[in-house]
């Protein structure tokens, strides 16, 4: 069960951090209308029974893990400019071979991140709040019925 969760929590982990530290002044989808709030674990701080303290030790994970994979994206976009520069220009495959194998490094080392800090969110949060939390995902991501 537990390998079946740490992927989850990855996954999750990676939404919350890039949500929670994203700016709040994103600009309208539609030019007039406000975005949609993004809800994260700390719009659930009362049912998930988050105390004081895990949520500042999650925020302070949160934020460590944003700066990294902020710092990767940037890479990795720059990267992927040089790969399409080098497709345009009809590049030998040896050079473009080894551009992609910079860009998968970098997506591992992201994917690693994110499975790491899933395991510290484990240790911060108890069991309950796991399943409590997984319990609020599932009610949020169900399809919408129309």
């Amino acid at each position: 069960m537990k390998q079946r969760i740490l992927p989850g929590l990855a996954f999750l982990f990676c939404i919350l951090a890039n949500s929670t530290f994203a700016q709040q002044a994103a600009a309208p989808a539609n030019g007039n209308a406000p975005s949609p709030e993004v809800k994260t674990i700390f719009s659930f701080k009362d049912e998930v029974g988050l105390t004081d303290d895990q949520e500042n030790k999650l925020k302070a994970l949160l934020y460590d893990e944003q700066s990294l994979i902020t710092s990767h994206n940037d890479t990795l976009k720059s990267l992927g400019a040089e790969l399409s520069k080098l497709i345009e220009d009809k590049a030998d495959m040896p050079t473009i071979k080894s551009k992609l194998e910079n860009i998968a490094k970098i997506q591992v080392e992201v994917s690693c991140i994110n499975i790491e800090d899933a395991r510290k969110v484990e240790t911060i949060l108890t069991p309950a709040q796991l399943d409590k939390w997984k319990d609020i995902q599932k009610r949020f991501s169900a399809p919408v019925k129309s």
